[in-house]
């Protein structure tokens, strides 16, 4: 690893720890069909997230694994298998969640075989190494859309269902114990600077549009495209002074920093709270 991305100093990486948790989620078809603040648009926004994570988590333990054994640090040789871990139960858990949506009546599955498609072509038509470097620009991107219902709007949270927000809870605190590991390997076997940043542009052009899109075809499948409350609310949501894109900007910039590492943003008393409430896991 460059000394330009270090893990910070401060930071001690049994102090994250990566624990691979099997759920079980059962999701019953009495949960309400607009789960989070019963806002439909909100709803179907994580819906659209949940129906890429199977493909998506897929396609990020092929990527890191195609680097597996060139790894000799045996820390980062644990935690890339608990990465691989965390990310397997991810796609089971959301499989389950997306059957839930499908059988309320929403075309998830159309957005599945997208994801399916996009992600055979990037194996065809990318390297191993761009393949990495868009494994670690979405863990990055998840990161800190984690870190949003974690730390800069947790009150959200308590807005989803009860039935549902055990698996979003869990996911968060997952995806912020292992927002590092794609990235160390990144850095240990293919270091290139401008393809992990212009990877990142991409991705984002690509995240935006594939979200809005499948959101789009959610809505279309429900009667509330003309809900003009609905996108009121969500305008401020997402683009309000204080809402979602304006939180999470300064933490997605500081991803094409010199010397940028996940870890520069610590999150660790947040997710020992988060773990100690959803996951009955003490705070150590």
């Amino acid at each position: 690893m460059t000394a330009a991305a270090k893990r910070p100093e401060t930071l001690d990486v049994m102090d994250v720890g990566i624990k691979v948790r099997r759920m079980d989620f059962d999701f019953s078809d009495d949960i309400p069909d607009y789960w989070y603040d019963q806002d439909p648009l909100l709803t179907l926004f994580l819906t659209a997230l949940s129906a890429t994570f199977p493909e998506g988590e897929k396609q990020f333990i092929q990527s890191v694994r195609n680097f597996q054994d060139q790894i000799t640090d045996p820390e980062l040789r644990k935690q890339i298998r608990a990465f691989i871990g965390q990310e397997a139960h991810h796609s089971k858990e959301h499989d389950a969640l997306n059957d839930l949506m499908k059988r309320k009546g929403f075309p998830v599955l159309r957005i599945e075989k997208r994801m399916t498609r996009m992600a055979q072509w990037m194996r065809d038509n990318w390297s191993e190494e761009r393949q990495l470097a868009n494994t670690v620009c979405a863990e990055h991107i998840t990161a800190i859309m984690a870190d949003f219902f974690m730390t800069k709007s947790p009150q959200e949270l308590e807005k989803l269902a009860p039935q549902v927000r055990k698996i979003w809870a869990w996911h968060v605190i997952e995806e912020t114990e292992h927002k590092a590991v794609a990235f160390d390997v990144y850095q240990q076997l293919v270091n290139d600077p401008w393809l992990r940043r212009s990877q990142m542009v991409l991705l984002t052009v690509l995240f935006v549009a594939e979200t809005a899109a499948s959101t789009t075809q959610l809505l279309q499948a429900s009667d509330q495209m003309r809900n003009w409350k609905m996108w009121l609310k969500g305008s401020r949501y997402f683009l309000g002074r204080k809402g979602m894109v304006w939180k999470l900007l300064p933490e997605y910039l500081d991803f094409y920093k010199k010397d940028f590492h996940p870890w520069q943003h610590q999150r660790l008393a947040e997710l020992r709270a988060l773990k100690s409430r959803y996951l009955d896991e003490g705070e150590h």
